[in-house]
């Protein structure tokens, strides 16, 4: 860097400016030489500078607010001041503002040589970390999305798209087809990615808790309320929020979410005032968009402030080209984490994997990966240590239900069966049978059903 580092120079001395052009020009250093901070305002506009040195008693803008305003406008710079001998403690508050030094007048060629080098030097490692941290935060983001085949190709198109901006995304995906892995590798590429990264579940929080959860609340505001709550809007100010599940939102609360998204400002439960915030939403949703618009399920007002950058999820039988790439991700990740020597997928296991439909999608592929890695022996995974249901042909053609029995059986063994189907998640059952989530509740209280894990679930 020092060959072609550019220095600029602000001093009101033109002894001083010519000598210190001088002795640095002849080390090669790139030197513009000003005599007042307007100046070297318009130069540092001008053109890109590694290094300033400035004197601190400048002539009507000081040597002090010039450094405010480098700190300011251009951080990445350093900053070394000029001082005299009277002037110590001026020169130490400069460091406190973000100088990298001073030096003292008079000053010898090598003293102001030695000091520009280690102020160069650490712009130098100050980028490159920034480099490695960038670096790091793009594997970070992406490793986890494992694939090759062309709709994931696309995929990581949109992503990189996606993080380039700060709009709004929203992501729709069957459930375990890695919606949240998604919002993650957008998060870390984006200009945001040092800014914290806040995550709700919106099926996950009861209703009558959800705007306390997402928006906060001030203390007294409903019985219970203690002290005062920071939402997860604030919780992620100068960062992301990921809510997963939007569709589960009452509409009366997607009304104030959109407002909270439109305006940029929100207002705490019980609150009086609106509080703005800095945040870049990312939502996504498992049910049909379309649908659910019709259902009244989403507000077509919120639909199309979310909907600025789509993103589908194909589901996993529809990239089954992947499918053996993802196996050996899991299978890799899983024999490091049990201390196994398992270190390859026998044929006929990768028969079994190819010929499954994976209605749980890669969620359901890491389950019977980890069972296997769990449960098998020796150095390959073999097709007897992939969970049961995966060598079941044709079940899902098989019907399920008796015709002799009465419509209310129907409708409680059609639940039973959803809930064994999606491990007990009661938001997924209810999108399997197309029924709001708390209708799912209401019907579980009438039939008196308690889902409880059978054995052949255990595992999956």
């Amino acid at each position: 860097m020092t060959a072609k580092a550019r220095i600029l120079v602000v001093d009101d001395d033109a002894t001083m400016r010519e000598a210190l052009r001088d002795t640095l020009g002849a080390e090669g250093y790139g030197v513009v030489a000003v005599a007042n901070a307007i100046h070297a305002i318009a130069e540092l506009e001008r053109q890109e500078t590694d290094l300033v040195l400035a004197d601190l008693t400048l002539p009507r803008v000081s040597g002090l607010e010039l450094l405010d305003s480098v700190r300011r406008q251009w951080p990445g710079i350093e900053v070394i001041v000029i001082t005299g001998q009277g002037s110590i403690e001026t020169a130490v508050d400069a460091i406190k503002r973000g100088a990298y030094h001073y030096v003292t007048k008079p000053f010898t060629p090598d003293e102001i040589l030695h000091l520009v080098g280690q102020a160069l030097e650490r712009r130098r490692l100050v980028h490159r970390k920034e480099r490695l941290e960038e670096e790091l935060s793009l594997v970070r983001g992406m490793h986890q999305l494992v694939g090759h085949s062309e709709p994931m190709r696309r995929i990581h198109e949109i992503i990189q798209t996606a993080a380039g901006s700060d709009a709004t995304v929203l992501i729709q995906g069957e459930s375990g087809t890695g919606k949240e892995i998604i919002a993650n590798a957008i998060h870390a590429q984006s200009r945001r990615s040092r800014g914290p990264l806040v995550k709700m579940n919106c099926a996950a929080v009861p209703e009558t808790l959800l705007e306390s959860e997402l928006f906060g609340h001030e203390k007294g505001a409903f019985t219970g309320a203690d002290r005062r709550r920071i939402g997860r809007f604030e919780q992620a100010d100068g960062g992301t929020l990921f809510l997963d599940e939007v569709c589960e939102m009452h509409p009366r609360l997607q009304a104030k979410f959109l407002r909270g998204l439109q305006e940029r400002e929100i207002e705490r439960v019980g609150g009086s005032g609106t509080i703005p915030v800095d945040v870049r939403i990312i939502a996504a949703t498992n049910r049909d968009l379309q649908k659910a618009l019709e259902e009244g399920m989403l507000r077509e007002d919120l639909y199309y402030r979310l909907n600025v950058i789509l993103l589908r999820v194909p589901p996993l039988r529809e990239r089954m080209d992947d499918v053996q790439m993802l196996a050996m991700h899991f299978l890799r990740k899983y024999a490091a984490r049990e201390h196994s020597s398992m270190s390859a997928i026998s044929d006929e296991a990768k028969e079994v994997l190819i010929s499954y439909s994976w209605p749980g999608n890669v969620r359901e592929l890491e389950n019977a990966i980890e069972r296997a890695v769990v449960l098998g022996k020796g150095e390959q995974l073999r097709a007897q240590d992939l969970p049961p249901q995966l060598h079941r042909r044709g079940d899902e053609e098989r019907p399920l239900i008796p015709a002799h029995l009465t419509l209310e059986e129907i409708e409680k063994l059609a639940i039973a069966q959803a809930l064994r189907l999606t491990g007990g998640n009661k938001s997924e059952a209810a999108e399997r049978l197309g029924i709001h989530r708390t209708s799912i509740y209401d019907k579980m209280r009438r039939y008196g059903i308690e889902w409880t894990p059978q054995p052949e679930d255990v595992g999956q």
